[in-house]
């Protein structure tokens, strides 16, 4: 048994942090690891970049890991120097392989039999995707896409040049093909999950989403829960692990964020990439501390929950959308499969890679579901039959403002976001479509949330500004009622500001994770749907919330009965701190709210006797 229960903490170790350590070295670099984080396995490198560790040096290292009760597996990085005179015509970035090329798929192959000799298991870094456009590949190609030339062609490699003779070599080895945190582009580089699950014996997720305002990859840090997921429901119970780096981390809580969120996604291993890199590290120092929440967290913790977000294979479009909701409170389970037994789901306009996807939404909502869309999914869909639906229409015309409202009759309060945003303008009919928040622009205003009645069940559509990073700005009083269409899954929401997450679990069990960065401010509260006791705080047990209001939810157009809620006002925590805690249901969880004695925030909770 490692340190801890949830996870394995895993360390990464290249070539060249490798080739000429002593194991003197070795052993005390083990033990800083050991005394701050943990160290239960190591993913070893036999090779990268053209250095191969002699067989010698190899042995050793794999000898004092095992001596030391450290699991240890291989690795590959699938990068190369130039092999021929002919290959320095190439542009391959990073050293990636041709994959077209004789000689560098026959050096792919001696490098894949070298590892599997001396493993019964190893993982390839992400390099292994392909954008060479030489002469070889241009020809090899032909009318195809790019796209599908690249899948094609990384499918027969996989099949071919790394699963087949590693398994010739040895025939007990498991192969792990670990997948980049840049999902949006898999297809573009030749990844393809949903093929590739079926060829290897595992799946990892690349969970580095760094410092999004400075990095070039627009990578939300929610990625790195929701990729977690997204892959485990490619191929449940064989996304082994997640793997993340302190590289573009311009703090030590923005690499922080990449454990917590990894961990809160229930990774199997957490993998720390790399060895040299890592150590005598100062972000190194608190991680076991954080970790070691978090591990008590997750054992009263369930499985994760959230609404559904259907992100077909293979999709681009409203690129991360979702997860920039996702760190606007909103707890989603990203699934690359149409979620028919779940009773709401989310569509980005990603969702149209599915040719039959209005068809599935008709059936879907007139069935009894609910359906969250996307202003994009719906401008798509207005091509496509989505019509019989909604009265929503799109003529081109696009609004800025920063003055948002509650929709219905009756409203007059207003609420401001900081900076002017731009959104499209969404015609409808009324009393056909009914705005539940929209945004004011002079003497007029727009929606911004609508719905629609179909058969059984709802079509809800959210328009989101076109800068996607000011969605935490909306003001709180509209990122509540966005947050309140996605209760079907998770019976509470989020209220307050943006730039946190909620992470939620089967039993009632939640997380709350304020990031770091500099719009994050105020406070925030839960509304429950449901008659709820209190909460208690997981970290504190002794501490107990308590309902500071309840009641019933708005409905201003009377369309369904009314859902009863509690509310609770205060939820103590502050941007980086770690946040846990426990719904305790009334015994009428499902019928009419009792009356409690209420304890007005921010007063609203009381510390008991165990």
């Amino acid at each position: 048994m490692g340190r801890y229960r949830n996870f394995k903490i895993v360390l990464y170790c290249t070539a060249q942090n490798m080739a000429d350590i002593t194991e003197k070295s070795l052993k005390r670099q083990l033990n800083f690891f050991r005394h701050y984080c943990g160290c239960d396995k190591v993913y070893l490198e036999p090779y990268r970049d053209g250095l191969m560790i002699e067989e010698s040096q190899l042995n050793m290292l794999i000898s004092v890991f095992k001596e030391n009760n450290i699991e240890v597996s291989g690795a590959l990085t699938t990068t190369c120097e130039d092999l021929s005179d002919e290959d320095k015509e190439k542009q391959r970035f990073g050293g990636t392989y041709c994959y077209v090329n004789k000689k560098m798929r026959e050096h792919l192959v001696k490098t894949v039999e070298y590892t599997a000799k001396h493993f019964d298991e190893f993982i390839l870094d992400d390099w292994f995707f392909t954008y060479c456009t030489c002469k070889e590949c241009r020809q090899a190609k032909g009318d195809r896409s790019w796209a599908d030339f690249r899948m094609e062609l990384l499918q027969e490699v996989s099949e071919n040049l790394i699963i087949k003779p590693a398994k010739a070599i040895n025939p007990n080895c498991s192969v792990i093909i670990k997948y980049p945190n840049w999902s949006e582009a898999y297809q573009e580089s030749g990844y393809n999950p949903a093929v590739q699950r079926h060829i290897f014996d595992f799946i990892y997720t690349g969970t580095e989403t760094r410092d999004t305002k400075n990095t070039d990859q627009h990578l939300p840090r929610y990625v790195s829960y929701s990729l977690t997921r997204l892959l485990e429901n490619y191929a449940p119970g064989r996304n082994k692990g997640a793997w993340f780096d302190p590289y573009g981390c311009s703090s030590i809580d923005i690499y922080l964020e990449q454990a917590y969120l990894s961990a809160f996604a229930r990774a199997g291993e957490l993998t720390l990439f790399c060895w040299g890199s890592l150590y005598n590290n100062k972000v190194v120092t608190p991680l076991g501390l954080q970790l070691d929440l978090i591990d008590d967290f997750l054992d009263k913790a369930g499985d994760c929950r959230g609404t559904s977000c259907y992100l077909p294979s293979g999709a681009q479009g409203e690129d991360h959308l979702e997860d920039f909701l996702g760190m606007a409170g909103i707890p989603l389970e990203h699934t690359p499969d149409f979620p028919w037994d779940k009773s709401a789901v989310f569509l980005t306009v990603q969702a149209h890679k599915d040719p039959d996807i209005i068809e599935k939404l008709e059936k879907f909502v007139s069935g009894g579901g609910k359906a969250i869309v996307t202003s994009g999914f719906m401008i798509e869909g207005l091509s496509k039959g989505i019509e019989q639906l909604t009265s929503i229409r799109y003529r081109g015309r696009r609004f800025r403002t920063r003055q948002f409202q509650e929709g219905g009759i009756m409203s007059t309060g207003y609420g401001y976001s900081e900076h002017e945003m731009s959104f499209p303008l969404l015609e409808h009919r009324n009393n056909t479509t009914w705005t539940l928040a929209k945004a004011v622009v002079g003497e007029e205003n727009y929606p911004i949330v609508l719905r629609d009645l179909y058969g059984k069940g709802q079509l809800v559509t959210i328009s989101v500004p076109d800068e996607y990073g000011y969605i935490y700005d909306l003001p709180a009083s509209t990122l509540n009622i966005i947050r309140s269409q996605f209760t079907d899954d998770v019976p509470y929401y989020l209220s307050g500001p943006g730039q946190a997450s909620l992470f939620a679990y089967d039993n009632d069990v939640f997380a709350v994770y304020a990031y770091t960065g500099g719009l994050t401010k105020g406070t925030w509260g839960l509304i429950v749907n449901g008659a709820a006791e209190r909460i208690r705080n997981l970290s504190n047990p002794l501490i107990r919330l308590r309902p500071s209001a309840q009641g019933s939810g708005f409905d201003a157009f009377g369309m369904g009965a009314d859902v009863g809620t509690t509310t609770f006002s205060s939820l103590f925590m502050q941007p980086g701190d770690l946040s846990f805690y426990a719904i305790d249901w009334s015994e009428n969880r499902e019928g009419q709210i009792t009356t409690h004695p209420i304890v007005s925030a921010p007063h609203d909770f009381i510390i008991e006797d165990e």
